[in-house]
Order: structure tokens, then sequence, then C-alpha cells
């Protein structure tokens, strides 16, 4: 069999097969919609077609038929593609979008025209053929333009309709690959091949099965995976890349073969210009900005990536510090990198109400750039906290608009867009991003994108404020514990200078009160001392040194001498070096001293024992005095204003030493029995640095 019969039959198996799916469209009860209208012309043309195709390779017309083949061939293809353009129309919903389908649909119907007419004058007697290049590269043209429109069918298909679509759109795409690879061969060549010619019957009749599916189906909630934004972004760069390279490759190839003397050199600099201009434009932050716009406009229906843009925003705001600056600067940055912009400025409310620059991201702003609260822009945002395109307000800026509008705003350079920070319903602070490096238009998907990751953000600078209040209410906390301290301390000493007043009418002539009332003067004055010490001390603040835990129990057991009964120190090391504040671990002894001189009856005893423990120094305070109960012990002894002193103690004696040697990294703990005394315990480390060194307190 020759393969003009191979042919004629294959043509024929083709206009059965068309015969039988159009049989079977008429034939259905559907709506009379123009999708459906136009399926059914398709079909119908594509069977008239090949039934054409039969009767030329019969020899059943009298004329010659190339140029009617070719031109129902346009007539085909043209009517094929406008069934997936109204398929994608359907599939859409952006508007933006659908007009760039229609577009493309205007250009498809000029060149399907343009291609017709050339070919119908073909058969006008003294009409010149055409170049040869020209029809198999128009149609080349058509079946670029049939495979575009099946991919961002089945792209922009939703999941509950792909399901529908997708044989329909396999078949099509594979007769116009069929249709592309026959003619570009044909355009190479000069002639087409007769094997891809000959065969191209029974591929159009494989794939009418496919159709037969694809018409059959209805739209069901089938489910598919999904191309995401940012594989689509490498793969299209990766892809233009890879394209290039070739396109230099063959360059390099033709001046090696043809470059005479010059061909090895040129193609070695061919090959470095090629790597080179690659890797500047990998890059390139601008092309990648400009390539991530052209693969969200023509491969998606939506601008944006929602998903991939709000965790990469919650990611970036994560990673903030709570260092105020460096957490206003990375929030400009995640608003920029997000959107691409090239800038951006931030104005936060002060204590004064006033909004001021406080931080910025490759943006200038002028110094006087200041709004006061109950500026007429900072009452809109209170109101409404949409963001605002900067174009538009700077085109139309008016005189009365520069009341709402400052002007030092309008003529900000590079500026994109006005975003305001509000939550629950305070303004907050207002960004100011720059301009996008792929030039865009400001639009509603910009808006709300913008506006989300506002009101997330708003969130990130409320609780850094608040985070600041609870800073300075801890610092305000602190000074007020301080000052209960003091407060006790100059208790004590107004009670020791009472007692001093009180017997110096009757003992002031006795040289032994004289003494007693100097001793208790100088340890006011020691006391006092140390009161002023503690307030010029920042709350919180460490005075640790280096000291002699041996001489500082010294120091206060000879502090309160003065009243019986007397403390005894015994101690079973002459040197324990911690590291402590001196002056408030002394007031603590004397605290602890003086609180078991209260407890005990003058008959009693005291006793202060000091003695080492491995890597710690111990210390007791054993008294014999009335005691205390466990549950006061366990719920109120270390709490402050709790004391069993009724209104002539304070109760911050102990809650005072609990916190002083805590700090130091020690421990305090308590063992009283009613009626048979209370014993303190301080545990304290010892300070392996100071070696052999001894310390000593005055």
């Amino acid at each position: 069999m020759s393969l003009t019969q191979l042919a004629a039959l294959f043509a024929l198996a083709g206009a059965l097969a068309f015969s039988v799916l159009a049989v079977r469209l008429f034939s259905r009860r559907q709506p009379p919609q123009a999708g459906v209208r136009w399926m059914q012309a398709a079909v119908l043309i594509s069977a008239a077609w090949w039934t054409l195709h039969v009767a030329c390779y019969y020899q059943w017309l009298a004329i010659d038929a190339l140029w009617l083949l070719q031109t129902t061939e346009v007539l085909r293809d043209w009517v094929w593609a406008r069934v997936v353009c109204g398929l994608v129309l359907g599939a859409v919903a952006d508007v933006d979008y659908a007009s760039r389908v229609r577009r493309l649909r205007r250009g498809l119907d000029v060149l399907a025209l343009a291609l017709m007419l050339l070919l119908l004058t073909q058969g006008l007697p003294g009409v010149p053929p055409l170049p040869l290049a020209l029809v198999p590269t128009g149609f080349m043209l058509l079946a670029v333009l049939g495979l575009l429109l099946v991919e961002q069918l089945y792209r922009n298909t939703r999941d509950a309709t792909r399901w529908a679509m997708k044989q329909s759109c396999f078949a099509l795409g594979g007769l116009w690959v069929y249709d592309f690879l026959l003619y570009a061969d044909g355009a190479l060549f000069g002639a087409l091949d007769p094997d891809l010619w000959t065969a191209r019957g029974l591929v159009n009749a494989v794939a009418v099965p496919l159709l037969w599916v694809g018409a059959g189906r209805r739209p069901s909630a089938a489910a598919g995976p999904q191309l995401s934004r940012q594989m689509a972004f490498h793969v299209t760069a990766l892809s233009a890349a890879g394209l290039y390279l070739l396109f230099m490759a063959g360059a390099a190839y033709y001046a090696k073969a043809f470059g005479g003397s010059w061909g090895g050199a040129l193609r070695v600099v061919l090959a470095f210009i090629a790597v080179l201009s690659v890797a500047s434009l990998l890059a390139s932050a601008s092309w990648r900005a400009a390539l991530r716009v052209w693969v969200a406009r023509h491969l998606y229906a939506r601008r944006h990536d929602y998903q991939d843009a709000w965790a990469s925003f919650t990611q970036r705001l994560a990673l903030l510090g709570d260092r105020p600056l460096a957490f206003r600067e990375g929030l400009l940055r995640a608003f920029a990198d997000v959107l691409d912009c090239t800038g951006a400025a931030l104005w936060q409310q002060t204590a004064t109400g006033r909004y001021e620059r406080n931080a910025a991201w490759v943006m200038t702003p002028p110094a006087a750039a200041v709004l006061p609260q109950d500026h007429p822009l900072i009452v809109q945002f209170t109101r409404d906290d949409r963001p605002l395109a900067m174009a538009p307000l700077a085109a139309r800026a008016t005189l009365d608009e520069h009341a709402l509008w400052p002007g030092w705003l309008l003529e900000l350079p590079r500026a994109w867009a006005l975003v305001p920070l509000v939550h629950q319903g305070e303004l907050l602070a207002l960004v100011v991003l720059g301009e996008r490096r792929s030039p865009t238009p400001f639009t509603a998907e910009d808006q709300d994108l913008l506006c989300t990751m506002a009101r997330q953000a708003a969130g990130y600078l409320a609780l850094l404020r608040a985070t600041d209040a609870l800073a300075e209410a801890r610092q305000f906390e602190a000074f007020n514990r301080l000052s209960a301290f003091l407060v006790h301390d100059l208790k004590n000493v107004l009670a020791q200078l009472a007692l001093v007043g009180r017997n110096a009418e009757r003992h002031r002539h006795n040289p032994a009160f004289v003494d007693d009332a100097l001793r208790t003067v100088a340890d006011a004055t020691t006391r006092l001392s140390r009161v002023l010490a503690a307030f010029r001390q920042a709350p919180g603040q460490s005075a640790n040194e280096a000291c002699d835990l041996v001489t500082l129990t010294a120091t206060a057991v000879q502090q309160v001498q003065s009243r019986a009964p007397r403390p005894v120190l015994v101690s079973t090391a002459d040197h324990l070096p911690i590291q402590a504040a001196p002056e408030r671990l002394v007031a603590v002894l004397e605290h602890l001293l003086q609180n078991a001189q209260d407890a005990t009856p003058q008959d009693g005893s005291i006793r202060v024992e000091l003695s080492r423990a491995a890597d710690q120094a111990l210390l007791q305070i054993a008294d014999t005095g009335c005691g205390m109960s466990e549950d006061f012990v366990q719920h109120q002894l270390f709490k402050p204003f709790a004391t069993t002193k009724g209104k002539a103690g304070m109760g911050m004696g102990v809650y005072e030493s609990l916190h002083v040697v805590r700090a130091v990294g020690g421990r305090l703990s308590v063992a009283s029995t009613p009626g048979a005394g209370t014993t303190f315990q301080i545990t304290l480390p010892l300070d392996r640095s100071a070696g052999q060194r001894t310390g000593a307190y005055a």
C-alpha cells in the first residue's frame, strides 16, 4: 500500500470519527448555549475537513483544492480556539485577566482572517503563489496560540471542573502539538514530512475518544494537584535561562563552523557573555520582580500568592527581636519584601501624641515630616484603615486637599502606598512604602493584602507597646519595693534615736550612757548612709563585690550588742569569701538579729554559727524565743507586710532578707517551734575565684 492510499485511509478514519462525535453532540439534549454551539461547529468543520481530504486523495474534485484544504484548516483551528477561549472565560472570575483573554482572542481572529484571505486568493487566476515558508509559519502561530489557550484553560479551571475539562485539554493540546511539529519541520526543511502528513488523519481519529469523554463529563468536586507560584516562577526562570543558553550555544556553534580563524575565540567570548548575562539576571532583584509579575499576570488569575505572602510575613515578624529599633526596621523590611518595594518608612505615635518618623529602610523622608494627633489624615485613618495609593493622591492634589494630605507626604519621592496600622480603633503608626521594583498599578488585590498585613503588624506593635509598659511597671515595682525596704530601715533608725532622746533627760550625766548614745548615733549615721546609697542605686542594678561573710557577720553582731540578749558568734572558718552587696547583706543580718532579740526574753540566748560545707557557706541564727507556728511560717512569714509584732512591725524584714539572699544565689530557710525558738539558716555560694584572698568590711 502506498503512502497516498494509507493517507487516504487515515483521513477517512478521521472523517468518520469526527462525524460520529458530531452525531453524538447534536443528538444530546443540551440548552442552546454559545459554548455548545461553538463545539458543534468545530466538530462539523473537522469532519468536513477530513472528508475534503478523502475527496482530494481519490480525485473526486475537478479543481486543485490545496488552497481550499488550507483555508478549511485555518477555519478549523480558529473555531477550536474560540471553543477554548469560551471555556477559559467561563473558568476565570478576575476582570483584568478576562480582558487579557479577550484581547488574545481578538488577535487570534485577526490572524485567522488574514490567513484565510491570503489562501482564498490563491484560487483566483493570475494571483502569484505565496512564499514557501509563509503558510507553515501561519499554521505554527495558530498551533502556538491554541496551546497557550489550552494551558490557560487547564491552569485556571477550578478543581471541581478540571476533572471534566482535562480529557478535552489533552486531546486538543495533543492535536496542536502535532500540528506544530508538522509545520515546524516543514518550515525548517522546506517541505512537509510525508510520514507526519500521512499519520495525521489517524492521530486526529485517536484524539476523538478523549473529546467524546470530555464532552460527556459534568463538573464534580474532584480535587487535583496545583503548581505553586514559587515553582512556576523558578520553572519559568530556569526555562528562560535555558532557552537563552541554547540560543547562545547555537550562535557559538555557528561562529565556530563559519567564523574561520576567528571562530574558536568568538565561541569562547559568546560562552562567557552567556554565562555572565544569566548570572547577572538571576542576581537582579528588579528582573526577579518583573518575572514574578509576569508569571502572576499570565499564569494565574490572582496577582498575589496569598498563602505564601501571609506565611512569609508572619515568619518575618516572628523572627523580629524585642529591641524597638530593630523591630521597627524589621517590620519595614517585611512589608517591602512581600510587595517587592524599594524602601519604606515608619511614623509612630510618640508620648506627646504626635506621629514622628522613628524608622526607615532605604528611604529618607524630610526631617520636618511630623503629624499632630488631631490632623485630618489621622482622624480619617482612625475611621477607615484601608491602605491608599500615593500616585493618585499626588495627581489630584489641590490646595484644599493639602489640609488633609500634608505637602511633604504628597511630594515624598518614590512613594507608592500609604498603609495605616490601626489596632482596636487606634492609629498606632503609618507606613509609607516605596515604589515597586517592577512598576505595576495599585489594585484592589494590593489593598486587600496590605490591609491584612497592616492589621497583623498593628497587633505586633500593640504587643511591643504593652511590653514596654510592663517593663516600666516592673521598674516602678522594684522602686516601690526598695522604698518599703528603706522605710523599714528608717523605722529602726528612728526607734534608736527615739530611745536615746527618752533616756537623755535622766542619764545625760552618765558617761556610760553618753558612750552608748554616741555609738547609737554612729550606728544611725551608718544606716542612713546605707539608705542614701540604696537610693542612688538604680532599681534592679547589681552592686555585688568580693567580701568575707565572717567579717560581715561580725559587723552585724557588733551593731546589735547594745540590746539584750546579746548574740554570740561562733565560727569554724576563718574566711568565707562570697560575692554580695556588703551593705545590704549586713542590713539583712541586723534585721534577723533584731527580730531574734525582739522574740527572745532578756534571759534567753541567740547563737550565730558560721561554717563551711563543700563549696557553700552556712550561717545559722538560732534563738530561744517565742517561736512561730508552722502555718505562719508556711503562708505569711515571707510575704510583705505580714508580722507578729502588731503595729510595732512592718513585716518587711524577712521579706527583704529573702530577696537579698536570693539575689546573690543563696537560700534562706526557717525552722521554728512555738515556745521553743526559731532558727534561720542562710546558705550562700562561696566565691572560688577569690582563692585565699580575705575580705574586710568597713
